[in-house]
């Protein structure tokens, strides 16, 4: 394939999720509570990749969180963040009719702050491969990721399968620092 098909490709990408995050948009209340909660105050928004965008943001606050607290303080926030993140998605998902959108990115906020919380030796490169190995379980979604997230509808569903990505990513690092 040439470089200009790919890039023909890429564009036609961009277009239609800009057409889709139009769309969203439009049907929501952008100043509303649980579209800031669920969109991660708009970082889900971007694109490509929002869930990316999404984890990027919630790894921002979540390295902040660990610096000025610790990782039982940013475990708690990762719990009442995932209560509240729950309400926000079915207010969302309510009010578009649509399941899982990629432009929510609460689920992967929660998720990624959980594997902060419960990493092992949270220094720069621990931090670092845990945002890569969270974001490859999170797009990949091996088993039993994607049975959950085909499986379990609602706010619940679009939780759960990034809370399982943070689990395998958990047991990678855990991994990791036991070879180390």
């Amino acid at each position: 394939m040439t470089f200009n098909k790919i890039q023909d490709k890429l564009k036609a990408k961009i277009q239609k999720v800009s057409e889709q995050r139009k769309k969203f948009i439009s049907q929501l209340n952008v100043s509303s509570p649980e579209f800031q909660i669920a969109t991660w105050f708009g970082s889900g928004l971007l694109i490509p990749a929002p869930g990316t965008w999404g984890t990027i943001g919630g790894g921002i606050f979540g390295v902040a969180l660990l610096y000025l607290t610790s990782p039982i303080v940013t475990l708690l926030v990762s719990m009442i963040l995932t209560a509240i993140g729950y309400w926000s998605i079915k207010k969302i998902e309510k009010q578009t009719e649509e399941h899982d959108s990629s432009f929510i990115v609460i689920d992967e906020v929660v998720a990624i702050l959980m594997v902060f919380a419960l990493m092992p030796n949270p220094t720069w490169i621990m931090t670092l491969l845990a945002f890569v190995i969270f974001r490859f379980f999170d797009a990949l979604k091996p088993w039993p990721i994607n049975w959950l997230d085909k499986h379990i509808q609602g706010a619940a569903g679009v939780i759960i399968d990034d809370l399982m990505a943070g689990l395998y990513t958990l047991l990678i690092l855990w991994g990791i620092h036991g070879f180390i």
